[in-house]
């Protein structure tokens, strides 16, 4: 019961939202290197619920990468626009964790 909780709790939510944090910091300083790794960190957090729904939310990365070449040519309002899927997909992990644990304690 507690390993599932974990798992969920810091492969899937916890690791959607850091990845936000640092594509936001990327954007915000102009590291466009932020926003890749922020990308490749994002596979790995988005995998697991793609494997369970079946939708492929791991290709959300492939919008970071995109929003690190806006920041690189110097575009960074782009790069916010590109944020937006990767937001919607952390609060839909939320919401999936949340609604997990508040399962499991029943």
């Amino acid at each position: 019961m507690w390993s599932d909780i974990l798992i969920l709790f810091f492969f899937g939510f916890a690791a959607a939202v850091m990845s936000l944090l640092v594509s936001a910091l990327g954007i915000w300083k102009k590291w466009p290197i932020a926003l890749i790794l922020a990308g490749v960190w994002t596979i790995s957090a988005t995998f697991y619920v793609s494997a369970a729904f079946g939708f492929p939310f791991y290709l959300i990365s492939l919008l970071q990468f995109g929003g690190a070449y806006a920041v690189y040519k110097e575009k960074p309002r782009i790069a916010w626009y590109l944020l937006i899927p990767l937001l919607l997909v952390a609060v839909f992990m939320t919401c999936l964790t949340l609604l997990s644990i508040s399962e499991s304690w029943r």
